[in-house]
């Protein structure tokens, strides 16, 4: 039924440039085709109507009435067809629509939230609808556009990536909890110490040797959160040593709220990527959001820079990932 519909359609739009043209060899040049071929298009729709379509003499053609009728059926068509183009190719020539995106909590509150006014100020014909989850989605499934991980790796086939910028990790507490505690010199010593938000962390990484993923000891605390701004907000009490990216806390220990502990042998870079189906194809609007990312973010994040650039840069006049951060 499918093919048969897609025929009749094909040969509507034949009928239609026939009588546009005023004959069958007119439109026939137009149309790319022999003359024999749109003869038998329309032989075979008078078939299919039942009806005649066209009184035909050797020196002129017309409608007959039931061909008036059906022709003005046909030229729906072909104005319908010819508006699907003009949408597909406006689509195509400026980024337009609705991105649905998704980031974590943390990462996506503090560095892409902050920056989504100005992208949408050089694209005025888009909307952003961003999800912050800490959980894995299904792209596909869920039907999101794009997704930002922080991750050392990316191992699913079926999708594709683009690095936006390192994300660097560090060990760090506040004083109030370092003056009260035993000075901490080698690796080894946090397993005396209240390290939080081990469970699902970097912390696995960070205290691991090369590409074995086994432990070197054991550490541990008396409180998980899976939210990096939480645990950050517990560590600034001088509860205990957390792991966190420098996106996260880089203004901290640029202000001495937070004391990075021992920068010299502990550490973890992973990367911020643009996630997305490798099947889909990369539609204008979105490869303009992973384009300003990038450039935005990377090649070196402004909130590792000097001064400690963490958020968004003044916005510019409008122009022609899998551990959660």
């Amino acid at each position: 039924m499918e093919t048969d519909a897609r025929r009749n359609a094909a040969a509507m739009m034949v009928f239609a440039e026939v009588v546009a043209s005023g004959s069958f060899t007119r439109a026939a040049r137009r149309l790319g085709l022999s003359k024999a071929s749109v003869s038998r298009e329309v032989a075979r729709l008078e078939r299919r109507l039942g009806a005649q379509l066209l009184r035909r003499t050797t020196r002129s053609m017309s409608l007959t009435e039931i061909g008036e009728v059906f022709y003005a059926g046909c030229q729906r068509v072909v104005e319908e067809a010819a508006q699907a183009e003009r949408s597909v190719g406006e689509l195509q020539a400026e980024p337009r629509g609705e991105i649905r995106l998704a980031a974590s909590v943390s990462f996506g509150q503090l560095q892409i939230a902050p920056r989504l006014p100005a992208f949408l100020a050089r694209h005025p014909h888009v909307r952003v609808r961003m999800d912050l989850t800490d959980r894995m989605v299904d792209l596909v499934g869920e039907k999101f556009d794009l997704a930002l991980r922080i991750a050392g790796g990316l191992s699913d086939a079926t999708l594709t990536r683009r690095r936006l910028c390192p994300i660097r990790f560090v060990v760090c507490a506040a004083p109030a909890y370092l003056e009260r505690h035993p000075p901490i010199r080698t690796p080894a010593q946090l397993e005396k110490h209240n390290c939080l938000g081990v469970g699902a962390s970097p912390w696995g990484l960070v205290l691991s040797r090369g590409r074995t993923r086994r432990p070197v000891f054991r550490i541990g605390g008396d409180l998980v959160i899976d939210n990096g701004d939480a645990l950050r907000r517990v560590a600034l009490l001088g509860h205990g040593i957390v792991c966190l990216p420098t996106y996260l806390v880089g203004d901290d220990l640029r202000a001495g709220r937070l004391v990075r502990i021992l920068p010299e042998t502990l550490g973890l870079e992973a990367s911020a990527f643009a996630v997305y189906p490798q099947s889909r194809h990369l539609t204008p609007k979105v490869r303009a959001l992973i384009d300003y990312l990038a450039e935005e973010l990377g090649p070196e994040p402004p909130w590792d820079q000097p001064g400690g650039a963490a958020r968004a840069r003044p916005a510019r006049r409008a122009s022609a990932a899998p551990v959660a951060g």
